[in-house]
């Protein structure tokens, strides 16, 4: 290639470029530009290639913003042939521009400096971009500030709900059980009362000089004291700390010692129990009395929905894990609707009754490591099942 050929390529090259392009000498005379560089300095091209440094210098002093910097950065510049520089000039205008502006040496083929090369760029529309974006930054960093401080007002106001909330929960579970004491003391009063009266009567007819009525009266009055210990029975079993003690219990034997005591009481209701003794140990880990105050419950519950009599069957099956007790009984059935609700606490169907029963049952099985479920279908019967884990014995130990 040419010499001629190459300056018209480096000549194209410098029309085509968007930076704004100065060759100076070592006098600061300017020996190339292009028009791009004219252009942002607002410069004839004619006029400033080969002028005297002083006339370029009062053509583009006016269209700099601080001129005393722009004229000590090139003495600086022209006082180190060597030196790289990069920098930004503002430019006067409405609107104004932002250059960068960047020189470095120029050297001939052996290694000296024959003069410097200069290029501009417009980063106006960047340096408002990053104006813009920074604006934006801070006004995001106050956002965010006031967002955490907002948020950190709502959690206290959510901590102070959530603890005023808790305290209304305590108040009103302490309100709940409350309630409850007075219903089930409503209910124990209303249980004696019943059992009184008759037992009152019979002490009358005791007296009777017939020897057979005399004998029926004496059974009567069992009967109902039989009622009395069980209710007495039953009481204590609610009033025992529900802190489950781990011992050894033969689920199967206390089943049978509940069935017994509630014989009486179901006969009374003219119900007719069902039970098959087991004839193996079943062995569980747990409380005797809170698993009693579960039997116990569960079969008067039945005993008490079967109002014009039935049967009542209660039998026990063995798996590998555990044991499972089924109450079955011939009554009414529970509604789905009731049946959902059955052990939500302070729930009951009895007009005299505190909605504890099945609730209590219900836990205390689950603190036993068991299951509490119920299915019943209308005019069909009602069917508990309490599943309790085997006790499994640690032969390593």
């Amino acid at each position: 290639m040419s010499t001629i050929q190459e300056l018209e390529l480096l000549r194209a090259l410098l029309r085509a470029s968007d930076y704004g392009v100065l060759l100076s000498d070592l006098d600061r005379h300017d020996r190339v530009c292009n028009d791009r560089f004219c252009e942002l300095f607002g410069l004839d091209p004619e006029g400033t290639v080969g002028a005297p440094p002083e006339v370029v210098r009062s053509l583009v002093l006016p269209r700099i913003k601080d001129p005393d910097s722009f004229i000590d950065t090139l003495n600086k510049i022209y006082s180190s042939p060597t030196l790289i520089w990069e920098d930004e000039l503002e430019l006067r205008g409405n609107p104004g521009k932002i250059l960068r502006r960047h020189s470095a040496p120029v050297f001939d083929d052996f290694g000296n400096v024959m003069g410097r090369v200069w290029t501009f760029l417009d980063i106006t529309n960047t340096k408002r971009l990053e104006s813009r974006v920074h604006v934006q930054s801070e006004q995001l960093k106050l956002q965010a500030r006031a967002l955490a401080a907002a948020l950190k007002s709502a959690n206290g106001r959510l901590t102070t709900a959530e603890n005023n909330l808790t305290q209304t929960q305590q108040l009103l579970l302490e309100s709940e059980k409350l309630s409850a004491v007075g219903l089930l003391a409503a209910s124990v009063a209303h249980d004696i009362r019943n059992i009184l009266t008759p037992l009152c009567i019979e002490l009358e007819l005791a007296n009777d000089d017939d020897h057979t009525r005399r004998q029926v009266s004496l059974e009567s009055m069992r009967s109902q004291i039989d009622r009395l210990s069980l209710l007495t029975h039953r009481l204590l079993a609610l009033s025992k700390p529900q802190n489950t003690e781990h011992v050894h219990i033969d689920i199967a034997l206390l089943l049978e010692k509940t069935v017994d005591l509630l014989r009486v009481h179901a006969r009374h209701s003219d119900v007719k129990i069902h039970f098959r003794p087991s004839r193996t140990r079943a062995i569980v880990t747990g409380d005797a009395v809170q698993l009693d105050q579960v039997l116990v419950n569960i079969m008067l519950n039945a005993i008490q929905a079967m109002v014009q009599g039935g049967n009542l069957t209660v039998k026990m099956g063995t798996s590998k894990s555990g044991y499972k007790i089924q109450i079955i009984d011939d009554g009414p059935g529970i509604p789905p609707l009731i049946r959902r609700r059955l052990f939500d606490p302070f729930f009951t169907t009895k007009p005299d009754g505190a909605g504890l029963g099945l609730f209590s049952c219900q836990r205390i099985v689950v603190a036993h490591g068991g299951t509490l479920k119920v299915r019943s279908v209308i005019e069909t019967g009602t069917t508990f099942t309490v599943w309790l884990p085997k006790f499994e014995v640690n032969h390593g130990r």
